[in-house]
């Protein structure tokens, strides 16, 4: 375990504002802190983060907590994991635990696993192995400073080299299967490696892991290109290949170059494109669209210049849009690729590519428009229809009539016979609001709310937190989250340093009872409230009120029971329960 004192300290010097301004554009509304939540898919902000209590809440799918929590949401990671994260940020020392680093199991095993491939394939690279690899990256004027920088590496001619020299290093053959570096042979003959006479492209995450594999073909294997499978410790769908060596840059300028093969981004970086990440050749996901928007408010995509490219365009734009993206397309001139318009025109050239984008409304236009005979007037009112259908999808009245215009200067039409289609057909979509409304909406009785105000009360006050645990009991809650919250109360020994708040986040293991608590201290911070004496006093009333009265309900049953079964003496004794229960 981490020592208290250390989770402490590191509590009070990690600012939740700056922690989630890592991962989430924030933008100051009042108090508080808005922005896109980074768990699930919005088009307006319901995420909240108070940099006064130190938590967030989203509205919208109803995750919350404090920095601690977030990190451990947003990486996939334990509370141990994320105190060292924001530790090792803040320059704080974490003690390591030896129970914890033998806990992390197959997962730590794996990254271990995974790296020794790495450091092999390095090494055929630069050895007789690598001979024929290393001419080819000449061939593509890859120098060794940029082969060294993406750890790239070879994978030598022989169906089991990988597999031999991991077994000679004391790995299981089960660890290295799970690692997916080999496949069992059919019959179960033993096995062979994954990857054969390819060049290697190391895939490293976001937190400077290397967790996959993707190789290139060097002679005429098929596929050209093969990437790891699934694994613990990798989803293709959830990595993207460079980010780790461009995240800084494209944070800086608030903007990504989108590519889709290795060669198309390691080419463009090697040459001073620095703010650049590829997809992994696959259909781009919208847990990478969310991983972008971390560290960017616009994308600029340059897929290949050919038709699925731009399908693949048309497709990611709606993606990166619903994460609150702004988005361009670039149209490569001088090559079908990025790495070929760099190599034919050089860094300038794809430059200019770059900063003429074209913005998605105008690129998805030509594209409709090029799909038409336009000297044929049926052909112009088809067009006119697919176009007033995307533009009814715009909700800024004034992009709208601007981008109308410049189609009906295309169209050789007029912009108000557009905007009258886009009336009669249009369908805005402002994204729904009804988990905001659900969250939001008022307890259904008086009692769920003295409830929710007591928690509210007790998590932000020691004063009332004791109060609770001095006059009420777990059994006194109705609502599940609420007798979670109290019970861990009941069941911990607060210091005079321990927020309460903090502590509750940190240690609910019921995840819905944190959700509850966090959305409940964001949309009632009543320990700001001067008269929060008052409203304790209110709260505790109407719980013992409610819990008297189930009381004297019960002990009537029980007097009832007791008569039809002639047990006078309990009878006379309940009746004096109740008359003081009553009196009370």
């Amino acid at each position: 375990m981490i020592p208290k004192e250390t989770i402490e300290e590191i509590r009070k010097k990690a600012d939740i504002v700056k922690v989630v301004s890592e991962y989430v554009q924030l933008r100051k509304r009042g108090k508080n802190y808005l922005g896109l939540c980074p768990f699930h898919s919005e088009k307006t902000p319901s995420f909240t983060v108070s940099e006064e209590k130190q938590i967030f809440h989203c509205f919208g799918c109803n995750e919350g907590g404090n920095a601690f929590s977030f990190i451990m949401k947003i990486e996939n990671i334990s509370f141990v994991e994320a105190a060292e994260d924001l530790g090792a940020k803040l320059d704080i020392n974490v003690p390591k635990s030896t129970n914890y680093e033998l806990s992390k199991g197959d997962k730590d095993k794996l990254f271990q696993v995974t790296l020794m491939a790495g450091q092999y394939f390095q090494t055929c690279l630069n050895g007789n192995d690598g001979e024929i690899a290393r001419k080819y990256l000449n061939q593509r004027n890859i120098t060794d400073k940029t082969r060294e920088l993406f750890y790239l590496g070879v994978a030598p001619i022989g169906w089991d080299n990988l597999f031999k020299h991991l077994i000679a290093r004391g790995v299981s053959p089960a660890l290295i299967e799970k690692s997916g570096l080999i496949l069992a042979r059919e019959g179960g003959g033993g096995y062979y490696d994954r990857f054969r006479n390819r060049l290697i492209f190391p895939i490293v995450d976001q937190r400077d892991r290397l967790v996959a594999f993707g190789g290139r073909s060097l002679g005429d294997e098929e596929p050209k290109y093969l990437n790891s499978s699934d694994t613990q410790i990798y989803h293709k769908g959830e990595t993207l290949f460079g980010l780790n060596l461009t995240k800084d840059n494209i944070k800086k300028h608030k903007t990504a170059i989108m590519v889709e093969g290795y060669f198309d981004l390691i080419t463009p970086f090697q040459n001073g494109v620095q703010n650049i990440v590829a997809t992994l050749g696959t259909a781009l996901t919208i847990s990478q669209c969310k991983l972008l928007a971390r560290y960017a408010d616009t994308i600029v995509l340059a897929f290949d210049a050919d038709a699925a490219g731009g399908v693949a365009a048309e497709r990611s734009i709606e993606l990166l849009r619903d994460q609150g993206l702004k988005v361009k397309v670039a149209q490569l001139i001088s090559g079908k690729d990025p790495d070929e318009a760099i190599q034919k025109s050089g860094l300038a050239g794809f430059s200019k590519c770059i900063e003429s984008a074209l913005p998605f409304l105008e690129f998805r236009i030509k594209r409709i428009l090029a799909r038409y005979n336009l000297a044929e007037i049926e052909a112009r009112a088809k067009a006119l229809q697919e176009i007033a259908t995307i533009l009814g999808q715009e909700s800024d009245p004034y992009i709208q009539k601007e981008y109308a215009k410049l189609a009906a200067s295309w169209l050789k039409t007029d912009a108000d016979t557009i905007l009258t289609t886009i009336k009669r057909s249009q369908h805005y979509s402002y994204g729904g609001r009804n988990s905001l409304q659900r969250m939001t909406e008022k307890p259904g009785s008086r009692i769920e709310e003295a409830e929710i105000n007591l928690i509210a009360l007790a998590a932000q006050s020691k004063e009332a937190l004791e109060t609770l645990k001095q006059r009420m009991s777990v059994e006194d809650f109705k609502l599940a989250p609420v007798q979670a919250i109290v019970a861990l109360i009941f069941a911990s020994d607060f210091k005079d340093d321990d927020s309460p708040l903090h502590f509750l986040l940190d240690n609910l293991e019921d995840e819905e009872a944190r959700r509850f608590l966090s959305r409940n201290i964001m949309d009632k911070p009543l320990g700001d409230t001067e008269n929060k004496e008052k409203i304790l006093n209110d709260c505790l009333m109407v719980l013992n009120n409610e819990r008297q009265k189930h009381k004297v309900a019960g002990l009537k049953l029980a007097i009832n029971q007791a008569e039809k079964s002639g047990q006078s003496k309990e009878v006379a004794k309940l009746l004096v329960e109740l008359n003081n229960e009553i009196s009370w």
